[in-house]
């Protein structure tokens, strides 16, 4: 399917991309430097203001391998930013090579799923299986919607 691109915008140590499938965009994070709390509450502010459904799909870029920092502390802060933005499914893959990051990609699940959202997340070290991950997602979600 489609998409054309809606939005490129840079940020402290992150870029955004948004690819706009008509009823449902991806949006596609990737890592210039650490990550931690701030620079994804600006993304993600950023990426609400646009967002007209309760569906998030991601994928955050980080194969240049730069420090990812979150704690429990900043993944209920950001929970509650995507759930008062009225997100309530998210869909995303973080492409990293650090097999460790597995283990906070355990971590968000589960707190997700804590603080009511219907969530699937995956990290690989392969930007294709990634980006076919989240985009399968998103157009199973719009195949749905057609129905």
């Amino acid at each position: 399917m489609k998409y054309r691109i809606t939005l490129e915008q840079s940020f402290e140590n992150c870029t955004l991309q948004t690819r706009d499938y008509g009823d449902e965009k991806l949006h596609q994070i990737t890592a210039t430097g650490a990550i931690g709390r701030s620079q994804r509450a600006a993304v993600f502010k950023e990426v609400l203001k646009g967002n007209q459904s309760e569906n998030f799909f991601y994928i955050l870029d980080n194969r240049g391998g730069f420090e990812i920092e979150l704690s429990f502390a900043d993944m209920t802060f950001l929970n509650g930013l995507l759930y008062d933005g009225g997100i309530r499914y998210i869909r995303g893959s973080v492409i990293t090579l650090d097999v460790a990051y597995n283990i906070l990609v355990s971590m968000a699940k589960a707190k997700a799923r804590a603080e009511s959202f219907e969530v699937e997340l995956i990290s690989t070290p392969t930007f294709a299986e990634g980006e076919e991950f989240v985009t399968s997602k998103l157009l199973e979600l719009l195949k749905v919607k057609q129905n």
